[in-house]
C-alpha cells in the first residue's frame, strides 16, 4: 500500500473542511500584496522560509498562514495585520474594489510607489483622476 493509499476519504473532506472564507481572503490578499511588492511565488517563499508550493496553498486558501508567518509576510510585503483582515471596517477604501489587480493596475501602483516625491505623486493622482472624470462624462 502506498503512502497516498493510506488516506482516507474523511481525511481529504476534513482537510477541505478546515478552509474557509477568512483563510480564503486572506489568501487573496496576500496574493494581492505579493503582486504589488512585484515578487515571485518563490521570491516570497525564499524570504518566509517555505517552498513556492506553500505560497501557493495560502494564496489560495489551502493552508492556513501561521500568526508569525503572516507578520513576517507583512514586513516582507510593506502592509500592515489589517491588509489581511476580513471584515469590512478593516480594509478600508479598498471596501469596493476587486481582489485582484490586472498586470497593467500593478505596474501603475509599483510606478506611484516608486515615485519619492509626494509633489510627483500629487500631480499624477490629479491627472488620472482627470482623465476618469473626462472619461466618465464623454467629453474627450
Amino acid at each position: 500500500m502506498t503512502h497516498t493509499d493510506q488516506r482516507s476519504p474523511a481525511k481529504l473532506v476534513a482537510r477541505q473542511t478546515r478552509r474557509n472564507e477568512h483563510d480564503i481572503h486572506a489568501g487573496d490578499r496576500l496574493r494581492v500584496a505579493r503582486r504589488l511588492a512585484g515578487l515571485t511565488q518563490q521570491q516570497l517563499a525564499d524570504h518566509l522560509g517555505v517552498s513556492f508550493q506553500a505560497v501557493q496553498k495560502y494564496e489560495n486558501g489551502e493552508n492556513r498562514l501561521a500568526a508569525g508567518r503572516l507578520i513576517k509576510a507583512t514586513q516582507i510585503l510593506g502592509v500592515n495585520l489589517a491588509f489581511f483582515a476580513g471584515d469590512e471596517s478593516a480594509r478600508g477604501v479598498e471596501e469596493n474594489q476587486p481582489d485582484r489587480f490586472s498586470a497593467h493596475e500593478l505596474d501603475l501602483i509599483r510606478a506611484y510607489r516608486a515615485l519619492s516625491d509626494e509633489a510627483l505623486r500629487t500631480q499624477l493622482r490629479r491627472l488620472v483622476l482627470t482623465m476618469a472624470r473626462e472619461a466618465g462624462t464623454g467629453d474627450h
